[in-house]
């Protein structure tokens, strides 16, 4: 029974994607439509949908002390699967494909699509308190994606810059959600009211770019690409049996074990093409395919996985 409910919480998460496939196949919108749409997901829905996960929960010493812990296991579980998948391509990493490969099976969709999965697949009671964790995860991983993540996919420390750490869209916002977080400070009603929508726009519109994709891109190409394989397999399976294993003989409280474990399940973030398209040479464009075909794939593959792995879910 869990198995069935949570594969049709996925589908109807995924659902969102159709949209954008049957405006591009229909030619209503084209490819060269995508990246306007991505800026509107990235400057406006991401910040909104952060600010609003650290409004949903009061802040407790308690809470703040399983943030803090919960940052410690985040980063170490995202430290590990790096080293697990760096360690899985034999260091081989001077092709840019695998480099691509690498941070693909790591860094995932723990904002758009794992909020929403929190708040269908956890009793809500929690749910306020697993969404606050989630901004944690998401700190963490943008933290860890603009350093080892970037120097990983160029072997280039040139490319780690503060500015970029410091002043990115996410790093923005918790300069401003985080103090009010700590000071019991919320935005009056109608503030409120507009930065959780334009939040919980955040999955509609990231689903809808990833059907656009979709349309514009040979299935052949996403299924015949060895190494998004090998990402979705590292994203998908390793890390969130990773998140359960180091949790699951602990005395953690279940929210704890049961957030960091569906983050863990969530698919390859768009980050990782971010990353690829800034940052690689012109000529690596097997490589920017690569982190394409991994988040495409990995966003296919969780609707069978993320079930299947759902009875360790604990809740």
């Amino acid at each position: 029974m869990q198995m069935l409910s949570t594969a049709v919480s996925v589908l109807v998460l995924m659902a969102y994607a159709v949209p954008g496939f049957l405006f591009v196949r229909t030619r209503a919108l084209s490819a060269s439509q995508i990246p306007p749409f991505s800026k509107v997901l990235l400057y406006a829905c991401q910040p909104c949908l952060q600010f609003y996960a650290f409004q949903t929960a009061d802040c407790t010493p308690e809470l703040l002390g399983r943030m803090g812990l919960f940052f410690l296991f985040c980063t170490g579980l995202q430290l590990l699967m790096l080293l697990a998948m760096t360690c899985a391509l034999r260091f081989r990493l001077k092709e840019a494909c695998r480099r691509a490969c690498a941070i693909g099976g790591v860094f995932g969709n723990v904002g758009f699509l794992g909020i929403p999965l929190l708040q269908a697949l956890l009793p809500e009671e929690i749910v306020p308190e697993a969404v606050a964790l989630s901004a944690v995860f998401s700190l963490s991983m943008n933290l860890i994606a603009w350093t080892c993540g970037l120097f990983l996919l160029t072997g280039e420390k040139r490319h780690i810059r503060a500015r970029a750490l410091l002043a990115n869209p996410s790093m923005l916002t918790f300069y401003v959600a985080f103090p009010l977080f700590l000071l019991h400070l919320r935005l009056p009603a109608v503030a409120l009211d507009a930065v959780t929508l334009l939040g919980r726009m955040s999955t509609p519109v990231c689903m809808i770019v990833l059907g656009m994709r979709l349309a514009c891109t040979p299935f052949r190409r996403i299924v015949c690409d060895g190494y998004a394989w090998l990402a979705c397999a590292g994203k998908l399976l390793v890390m969130p049996l990773l998140a359960w294993v180091g949790t699951a003989f602990l005395p953690l409280p279940p929210v704890f074990c049961a957030t960091l474990f569906l983050l863990g399940c969530c698919p390859t973030a768009s980050v990782t093409q971010n990353l690829a398209e800034l940052f690689l040479p012109p000529e690596a464009t097997e490589a920017r395919s690569t982190a394409a075909d991994a988040i495409l794939l990995s966003n296919l593959l969780c609707i069978f996985t993320i079930p299947l792995l759902s009875p360790l879910l604990g809740v």
